[in-house]
Parts: C-alpha cells; sequence; structure tokens
C-alpha cells in the first residue's frame, strides 16, 4: 500500500507520481518568483544609475566616500545576474523533471502495445487451439471439473477447488495478472477469427490489436449469446421507486404514489473527490443518490451510482449486475442489433436515467457524476451522452478506459493497481478527457481473507480519494473547481431503489 498516487492523461503522455507533479510545480513557482526579482533588481539598478548621474551632475564631491565603496548600481547588477542564473538553473531541472515523466509516459505506452498485440495472437492461437480435437477434449475436461465441482459444492460444501482458489486467492490481485487480463479483454474477436481458422488470421489479429478493444469484444459475447439464444447476458426491463428514510437499508420497496414522491434530506455541497466518494453508494440499500442545489429555477445536480451489487450472469431482479456491465461496456455497433429486450443499454443505466428524470433533471442541465464499479461504468456513458448537460464524471475502479469521450467533458478515472476490475474494460484509447489516477492499494504480504478482490473495495477508493484531495496536480485541481458550479451552500437529496421486473 502506497500514499502516492499516479497521474496520467488529460491530454499530456506524461506519466509520474504526484510527488513528482508536485515538484516541478513547485519549481515553477520558485522560477516565477526568481525571474521577478531579478526584474526588480534590474529595475533599481536602472534607478541607481539614474540617481548616480543626477548626483554627479550636481557637482557633489568625494563621490566614493559618500556612496561607501563602489556604485551601488554595479552590485544591483551582479545581483539581477545571479538571481538569472538561479531562475536558469531551476528552469532547467524543471524542464528535466517533466521530461522524465513524458519519458515514462512513452515507455509506458509502447510497452500497452506489445501487450495488446501479443494479446491479439495470443487470442487468435487459444481460438484456433480449442476448436481442435485436443482443445475440445480439454474445454469439454474443464467443464466436466466445473460442472462436479459446482455438484460436489451442493452435496458437500466448499470443494477442493474452492480451498485452491481462497489459498491463492493473491494471484487476482497481482499486478502483473491483471495488466494480461487488460490485454485478454481485447481479444475475444481475435479468439473468434482463430476458431473459425480465417487463414493468416494471427497477422491479421496482429493488425487489428490495437483498433479493437474491450466495447467491441463485449459486443461480440452478447451477439453470441443472442444468436444462442442462452439465458445469460440477457437484460430486460427495469423500475426505479425513491425510498423513504427508513427504506436505506431495507428491501428496496419505496412509497407509493409518482415515483419522484418521499422525503428530502439536506446535505451540503460537496467541496472534493472525498466527498463524492463518501456519498456512492454501497451495499444492498438504494443504488442511487441525487443531490439538488442551485434556485428552483436554476437547478444543479450532482448523481451518484453504485458499484455491481451482484455478480450473476443470468438477468434476476437486481438490475445492478454483470449482466448491466457487459452491456454497459458494449459499443453501439450492428452486432447490438442482436440483443434481446430491445434495450441498448444496461438495465442499471436506465434506471439512472429513469431515476434523474423523475427527480426533475431536465437535459440541459448540469450534472456531475460519481460511480463506484459498475456505476463507473453508467457515469462514464452518461458523460458520452450530448443529449445531457453532464459537465464531469468521477470514476471508482470502473472499466472504462475504452469507454468513448465527450470534448470539454473530463472523466476521472481511479485505479488500483491490483483491482482486476478496471482491467476488464481493456487497454483504452488515450483522450484528453480522461485523467487517470492510479495507486498501490493493497499491504505487500497481507492477507485479505475473506476478500476476493480487496483492492475494489469501495472504502479503499474512498481512502485514494481522499489523498487526490491533496494533490496539487492541476488536472485534478482543476476538476475540483468544477465543484463550484452547485453554487455552495446545502442541497436536498433523494435517494432511489432499482429492480428489474
Amino acid at each position: 500500500m502506497s500514499d502516492a498516487i499516479t497521474i496520467s492523461g488529460g491530454g499530456t503522455t506524461a506519466v509520474a507520481t504526484d510527488d513528482l507533479f508536485a515538484d516541478a510545480a513547485r519549481l515553477g513557482a520558485a522560477v516565477a518568483a526568481l525571474e521577478a526579482a531579478a526584474g526588480d533588481a534590474a529595475g533599481l539598478a536602472v534607478e541607481l544609475d539614474a540617481l548616480g548621474a543626477d548626483r554627479d551632475a550636481g557637482g557633489f564631491a568625494g563621490r566614493q566616500t559618500l556612496w561607501n565603496g563602489p556604485h551601488p548600481a554595479g552590485a544591483t547588477h551582479r545581483l539581477e545576474c545571479a538571481l538569472r542564473d538561479r531562475r536558469a538553473e531551476g528552469d532547467e531541472l524543471r524542464s528535466a523533471l517533466i521530461a522524465s515523466a513524458e519519458r515514462y509516459g512513452l515507455t509506458e505506452q509502447l510497452v500497452d502495445g506489445a501487450w495488446r498485440v501479443g494479446g491479439g495472437v495470443a487470442g487468435y492461437l487459444l481460438g484456433s487451439f480449442l476448436v481442435s480435437p485436443g482443445g475440445a477434449a480439454l474445454a469439454g475436461g474443464v467443464a466436466l471439473a466445473a460442472g462436479a465441482n459446482t455438484s460436489a459444492r451442493q452435496v458437500w460444501g466448499a470443494t477442493a477447488l474452492d480451498e485452491w482458489l481462497a489459498a491463492n486467492r493473491g494471484v487476482l490481485s497481482d499486478p502483473l495478472f491483471v495488466r494480461a487480463v487488460r490485454a485478454a479483454v481485447d481479444s475475444v474477436d481475435e479468439f473468434v477469427l482463430g476458431a473459425l481458422h480465417v487463414p493468416g488470421g494471427e497477422k491479421l489479429a496482429a493488425l487489428i490489436g490495437p483498433h479493437v478493444g474491450a466495447p467491441e469484444s463485449a459486443s461480440v459475447l452478447l451477439a453470441l449469446a443472442a444468436a444462442l439464444r442462452a439465458p445469460a447476458l440477457v437484460d430486460g426491463p427495469v423500475r426505479v421507486r425513491r425510498t423513504d428514510r427508513d427504506d436505506r437499508a431495507g428491501d428496496g420497496h419505496a412509497p407509493g404514489g409518482h415515483p419522484s414522491e418521499g422525503p428530502e434530506r439536506t446535505v451540503r455541497a460537496p467541496a472534493g473527490f472525498g466527498d463524492l466518494a463518501g456519498r456512492i453508494p454501497g451495499g444492498e440499500g438504494p443504488q442511487i443518490r441525487i443531490e439538488r442545489y442551485g434556485e428552483p429555477g436554476d437547478p444543479r445536480w450532482v448523481v451518484y451510482v453504485s458499484g455491481t451489487v451482484e455478480l450473476g450472469v443470468v438477468a434476476g431482479e437486481q438490475p445492478f449486475d454483470m449482466v448491466n456491465n457487459l452491456h454497459g461496456i458494449a459499443d453501439d455497433s450492428p452486432l447490438d442489433a442482436l440483443r434481446r429486450a430491445g434495450a441498448s443499454s444496461g438495465a442499471g443505466e436506465r434506471a439512472v436515467r429513469e431515476a434523474m428524470s423523475a427527480a426533475g433533471i431536465a437535459p440541459d442541465d448540469p450534472v456531475l457524476v460519481a460511480g463506484h464499479s459498475g456505476g463507473g461504468i453508467i457515469g462514464a456513458r452518461l458523460a458520452g451522452d450530448p443529449s445531457l448537460g453532464v459537465i464531469g464524471a468521477l470514476d471508482l475502479g470502473g472499466p472504462n478506459d475504452s469507454a468513448p469521450t465527450r470534448p470539454g467533458v473530463p472523466n476521472v478515472a481511479v485505479e488500483h493497481t491490483e483491482d482486476l476490475v478496471p482491467a476488464l474494460g481493456g487497454a483504452g484509447h488515450p483522450s484528453p478527457e480522461r485523467i487517470v489516477v492510479a495507486r498501490d492499494a493493497l499491504e505487500p504480504g497481507r492477507s485479505y481473507d475473506g476478500e476476493i478482490l480487496p483492492a475494489h473495495s469501495l472504502e479503499r477508493y474512498r481512502q485514494t480519494a481522499a489523498l487526490m484531495d491533496e494533490s496539487d496536480d492541476p488536472r485534478l485541481a482543476e476538476f475540483r473547481e468544477l465543484l463550484a458550479f452547485t453554487g455552495g451552500g446545502e442541497g436536498a437529496v433523494s435517494e432511489w431503489v432499482a429492480r428489474r421486473q
């Protein structure tokens, strides 16, 4: 675990820790101060020269005695030169710090490119192998073993496989494994090429690998599920209801009447990343929180979206599940026409949009969105929708590196290096609007019993958000300044529960 955060993106290739950027900012301030002092010294030297000329013209005698030594203008000139020398040294050091961040960023891009190409070729070869007789036998054996493990669990409880996963769960949080998964999820299309034995497919995979990512891969999976009429990954209609005070941790049943009916609480406007992260819902209660600020005729809104509540791939009553996540990651390609239930977005996203409408959010109202995990997927999609007035989005641990962005709408994506979930969004594409904040969230050597993905917990992302509030990085400072759009003061809170029908 580390308190250091690494910041990248925002229209620059620089990648470095917040400490390095802070040092560069402090050096920049020192250079500016030195330049100002040198300018003041130069001005003083001119005035002293003029004063000396006026004194000589008046016929003063004993000049050296009166001025107590050499002419003071000369000393001031020397001070000016010394200040400018120090300014040049400081500027050179600041440039070196920034250049090192740029070189690190370029190196990261080269490494990411190698992972993408390698993942595509590996996906093609794996697809070719699994449709061969030997691969089919291996796949069948794995399926039988998985089925046997499930049956054994139903009869005897935990099995040897469960015990092995529990004993080796650290693999899931290994940064190298996380990076491998990030490359793999970009390679479903290459896997299909291999399965179809497309001639020269391994070369084609290397060419298309950098251009086809997680959204296209998710669309392939959804299209295959629809074509095979599989029950998995099929989404359905959703409804939202506003909760009352006694229902915040209850079963989700809200009072009757219009969906927007229900009590409101007051809350102070959020002042930073820590406030935003601390208000994101978690657990089994309401999944959506909406805050309204400003005057009745000029409302401003902050929307908070819960992370994934259930991990099922068959749609159930809980819409914040893996079905919703996969629909959220998928792009809007023609393959999506094969989705059933007529939904081009996940149930969770549709629930958030319905809650926003019921709360009174108009399309052109300014809105800031904050979400964790699957809620980050929803926030990114809302931020990318030109029909909404979203001015920014905060994503904690969502797989959104490949999500489209909208010019002028910043998206701060926070990713723990040991967290597998952000890697499910693939390697992503550079965007001036996407700022990535990374941190090592786990303590080396510590056993996180009972947590399958400890780096993904909302509480640890809240800790990272608090560290971001201490950062002097201009990109994070600019996003914090967005919060002034609320006008400060107090706002009204409503909470919403969503259920599939």
